[in-house]
């Protein structure tokens, strides 16, 4: 097995700052995901509520995508750190029994 815990590291900071940049977008967007009805009258209404309730969802899976990079990143951030400590362990044991 080869395992690059640089490559890892990078990875890791490379998903958090794709998290870093959704998080942004989702916020700077968030106020347009709110209709406003042009009218009064039923359709007016109705339109602009689905689109706002379509809207909310959007946000709410969007803040749920960050979310699961960010636990991505740090769950490869940790597995990483093990692989690491494995491979010095595994390398100290072999030191010690030559």
């Amino acid at each position: 097995m080869e395992f690059d815990p640089v490559v890892a590291a990078r990875t890791a900071a490379d998903l958090d700052a794709l998290a870093d940049r959704l998080e942004a977008g989702l916020q700077a967007d968030t106020p347009a995901l709110s209709v406003a009805a042009p009218g009064i009258d039923e359709v007016s209404l109705r339109a602009a509520t689905t689109l706002t309730e379509v809207g909310a969802s959007f946000d709410s899976s969007g803040n749920l995508g960050v979310q699961e990079l960010r636990k991505l990143a740090a769950t490869l951030r940790a597995q990483s750190r093990g692989l690491s400590r494995m491979d010095s362990d595994n390398a100290a044991d072999l030191g010690a029994t030559a």
